[in-house]
């Protein structure tokens, strides 16, 4: 037994080469070589091009042909049936390399299909012959009817059948593996290069071309997908088969559903026997394939209805890719900041954003010199899902999909984290998880944490941190909670720094984030004068959230909609403000941001947090509580640095309350990070 020295997979195109390469970019080993000229050669056409394009007579070779459409298997025509994944996650091509390298093999080429596992008795077999050698195996005239049949004797092979139409017997079979030693491989390089390496090449093979032997094994299995309905029965539950499906599904049975990126579709719901695919096309694009699951692609004329022969070509095999790569991590570990709002809340809101459109100013921050938020995702050996709250001291082994689905309850600790389970597409059952929270704050603090920490657990699971894709899911997260939101916390923390954040009216919601780059003397005089203080008063940010919306729905002498369309426009200038490098207009933005949030709510303040402001009120050019208001943090900005060491000295030594307590907090120009292993 010894590796193979060089590996080539043929392709029938270079479209279809450069998908093969993106899949096997790990191993230096492997060579994807397209049939000449952008059009099928044949197997032995390819195998006669790869001997040519290699250059090489020496060493171990395995040349795997892979050049068809797996038109009968659509789910996977993008990647290639040799990169269908087996039961363990490795592709087909991963076995077929692993299975042939336990193979006695002397230094020449080995030659097998990429759609086909064969395991059989590899030490029962000698390729130290010369010429070329296959492996067959014997069995029934049915078996004989459907494959090559070597006639051999004492080993030599003195004829070669294609599909004998015999009725009754006991047949040797040929495997699809063949033997080539050295010096028939540089014969071949004079070929055409055409013809089939089954059909063609036995027959000059025949009339001596080389010698021709076979290696005869007692049994062999065959593992072959060649179809839809064998991919369900062989691979899936006989029912269904889901891989790489990021969204809730509701299936009916005889269902495929194969490469759903995050985000695509909330839910999916097929009828009997219905599948769905989805091709990452290039410039963006995204082509949603349905099909029932006996269609034939390869007969029935529908590869040409959906014009797929096009569509392969312009695949986009690096989007593919990070659709497969999709919470296959065995370690990922996310930290995020928390952000201050300083202009433009509310206007994020569903339905208020859908019908107005939304402007939000906010900006990234570490809090005590650190990333508060932390989320960790671990793979563990069994089927559960482990949920562990660090700062809760809190931890929960769910066992069954039903008690994931249950999520709506926001009192529950483990809602949030079920709620990222299902909006991710997560099936219960299929790959055991260990998810560890960390919220290092005080809950109900303003600060976006639950929004934050709800992205933070979707970027965990999925591994990535794209804002669009996150953001969006955070959405939904927080209506499967029930606890409503905007889109201004998560990707306050997703992005870095200040930005501006603005929508347009419509569903859903298209944010356009532009970072603000205030200068150093705007940014020094922000650190200088402004504090960060908890008021020790724990709210529910979404009893607020109720009450706006109902204020906003209805809308007495148009009052909340001036409003809104106040914050937004205060939000502009605010982010003008921070460009130019001007403090004091940012001051104004950021008091015309309290009294409008005052206005939509009264329960934006308590009358504990206007005596807080009160006591104080001679030593602020501006102040707010951040979020929705009602507790929570304290955003101050002191009229002189003198000022804001004398508050931070009035309300250490007199707190209003045991939990009171002020917080250092810096710009994170970074955002959400993530550590993938």
């Amino acid at each position: 037994m010894a590796a193979f020295d060089r590996i080539v997979i043929t392709a029938a195109n270079e479209a279809q080469a450069k998908g093969y390469r993106a899949q096997t970019a790990g191993d230096s080993r492997v060579m994807v070589i397209p049939d000449p000229g952008d059009r099928r050669v044949g197997s032995l056409g390819a195998t006669v091009n790869a001997i040519r394009e290699l250059g090489l007579d020496q060493g171990r070779i395995l040349v795997c042909h892979s050049g068809g459409d797996a038109r009968r298997t659509p789910g996977y025509a993008a990647m290639g049936k040799a990169f269908v994944p087996m039961r363990d996650g490795r592709s087909m091509f991963e076995h077929i390399v692993e299975h042939m390298e336990q193979l006695p093999l002397p230094e020449g080429m080995l030659v097998v299909s990429g759609d086909v596992l064969l395991t059989f008795d590899y030490r029962a077999t000698d390729f130290s012959r010369p010429g070329v050698i296959g492996v067959a195996y014997p069995d029934n005239a049915w078996q004989a009817r459907r494959h090559g049949v070597y006639v051999e004797k004492d080993g030599r092979v003195v004829d070669f059948l294609q599909k004998p139409q015999v009725d009754e017997g006991t047949y040797l079979i040929d495997t699809g593996i063949m033997f080539i030693d050295p010096p028939t491989v540089a014969k071949m390089k004079t070929l055409p290069v055409s013809g089939d390496i089954y059909t063609e090449f036995p027959a000059m093979l025949l009339k001596g071309f080389a010698p021709f032997s076979v290696n005869v094994c007692p049994s062999c299995e065959f593992f072959h997908i060649g179809s839809s309905r064998e991919l369900l029965e062989r691979l899936g539950d006989g029912n269904t088969y889901v891989d790489k499906a990021f969204c809730r599904l509701e299936l009916a049975g005889g269902n495929i559903v194969t490469n759903i990126p995050p985000g695509r579709f909330e839910k999916v719901v097929l009828g009997p026997n219905e599948c769905l695919t989805v091709l990452p096309l290039e410039n963006g694009e995204w082509y949603d394939l349905k099909y029932m699951l006996d269609d034939n692609f390869k007969t029935d004329g529908l590869w040409e209805k959906h014009g797929l022969g096009e569509k392969m070509k312009r695949v986009d095999h690096a989007r593919l890719l990070a659709v497969r790569g999709t919470g296959s991590a065995k370690y990922c570990k996310v930290s995020a900041p928390v952000r201050i709002d300083f202009a433009g809340g509310w206007s994020d809101t569903p339905p208020i954003c859908e019908l107005e459109g939304g402007a939000v100013v906010n900006a990234a921050v570490l809090l005590n010199g650190k990333r508060p938020i932390e989320v960790v995702v671990k793979e563990r050996k069994d089927r559960f899902v482990k949920i562990v709250s660090k700062d809760l001291g809190k931890r929960r082994l769910v066992k069954s999909a039903e008690e994931i689905a249950d999520h709506a309850d926001p009192h529950d600790w483990c809602a949030l984290v079920k709620s990222a389970l299902a909006v991710t597409g997560f099936r219960f059952g299929e790959r055991g998880i260990d998810i560890t929270i960390s919220a290092d704050l005080p809950k109900g603090s303003g600060m976006g944490t639950s929004s934050v920490l709800g992205a933070a657990t979707i970027a965990a699971l999925l591994g990535t941190v794209e804002p669009d894709l996150i953001s969006r899911l955070t959405l939904q997260l927080e209506q499967e909670m029930h606890t409503g939101g905007g889109w201004q916390d998560q990707l306050g923390g997703l992005v870095g720094g200040f930005k501006l954040l603005k929508s347009m009216p419509g569903k859903p919601q298209r944010v356009q984030v532009s970072r603000l780059e205030p200068d150093r003397a705007w940014l020094k005089e922000l650190e200088k004068r402004g504090l960060l203080y908890f008021t020790g008063q724990k709210r529910m940010a979404r009893n607020i959230l109720r009450k706006v919306l109902a204020f906003y729905a209805e809308n007495p002498h148009d009052f909340g909609k001036i409003l809104i369309a106040s914050l937004k426009s205060d939000a502009k200038k605010c982010a003008k403000a921070i460009e130019r490098g001007d403090f004091d207009a940012f001051v104004e933005s950021l008091n015309g941001y309290w009294r409008d949030k005052k206005l939509l709510d009264p329960g934006s303040t308590n009358e504990r947090v206007e005596e807080m402001i009160e006591s104080i009120r001679p030593l602020i050019s501006a102040v707010t509580l951040t979020g929705a208001g009602g507790g929570g943090f304290m955003f101050i900005v002191a009229k002189s640095p003198r000022d804001a060491a004398k508050i931070r000295k009035m309300f250490t030594e007199n707190p209003p309350s045991k939990y009171s307590r002020f917080y250092d907090f810096a710009i994170d120009p970074a955002g959400m990070s993530i550590e993938v292993g």
